[in-house]
């Protein structure tokens, strides 16, 4: 995977906001730091980056799609219900491993707290 300052400004504004975005969210504070940061650019730079697991993608019930630099370990996160942001927990977590029903895959686990957040307090 080439490494370009678009994908370095993408991993940095990730890195600064500190909790998963989502894709409108990287591109408005991607173009913060290179101004004409194309939308095209940005998607298709996180497919590939995803791909590589370079970001984790996070999906939950009647949310957009967001994405977080790969973590140490393990850990849930909060959901604002008013603002509808995402963040980080700081606490280390295993998932626990389940059985699945027979036919079933499992390819991840997430635990989700919500309630609201500071700014929206």
């Amino acid at each position: 995977m080439p490494h370009t300052k678009q994908r370095e400004a993408i991993i940095d504004v990730l890195r600064e906001a500190g909790r998963p975005l989502t894709r409108d969210e990287i591109l408005r504070l991607g173009r913060q730091k290179i101004e004409r940061l194309g939308s095209a650019t940005v998607d298709r730079a996180i497919r590939e980056m995803a791909e590589q697991f370079h970001l984790i993608g996070l999906e939950y019930p009647g949310q957009p799609k967001r994405y977080e630099l790969p973590a140490d370990a393990e850990h849930p996160h909060f959901v604002c219900r008013r603002c509808e942001r995402v963040f980080d927990l700081p606490v280390v977590m295993k998932v626990p491993a389940i059985k699945a029903p027979s036919g079933f895959k499992v390819t991840g686990g997430e635990v989700i707290y919500s309630g609201t957040c500071p700014d929206c307090r």
